[in-house]
């Protein structure tokens, strides 16, 4: 339910994270390709997918970077949601003891993702 909940406001911020979308997809294919990719044709397939005249390659490319992007999305809005609920529960005094236990570079050494397997 959360995610459908994250997924509705990145919906509604949908120009900003359009454009946000487009920049990440230009810089990303410019920095690993030698020929940059058109903006125009980038905006155009975000708006719709059978428009602008990217090639197969950028397509593909530009759905994947996309990916990224919305998740990406969904998990900064949760942290900053989980964030706000453990300081309403006095559970951390602030942004920075949040970010403390749960941003360092340490904490994700500690446990790793398949510790409990």
């Amino acid at each position: 339910m959360l995610m459908q909940e994250l997924s509705t406001i990145i919906r509604q911020e949908l120009a900003m994270t359009t454009a946000d979308k487009r920049k990440y997809i230009v810089y990303q294919w410019n920095q690993t390709h030698g020929e940059p990719i058109d903006e125009d044709a980038v905006a155009l397939f975000l708006c719709d997918e059978n428009r602008g005249n990217l090639t197969d390659e950028q397509r593909t490319f530009a759905k994947e970077r996309c990916a990224e992007f919305e998740h990406c999305t969904q998990i900064t809005v949760y942290r900053i949601l989980q964030c706000g609920e453990m300081m309403r529960q006095h559970l951390v005094s602030g942004p920075e003891e949040y970010c403390r236990i749960f941003l360092s570079p340490t904490s994700d050494r500690r446990f790793p993702l398949c510790s409990g397997l």
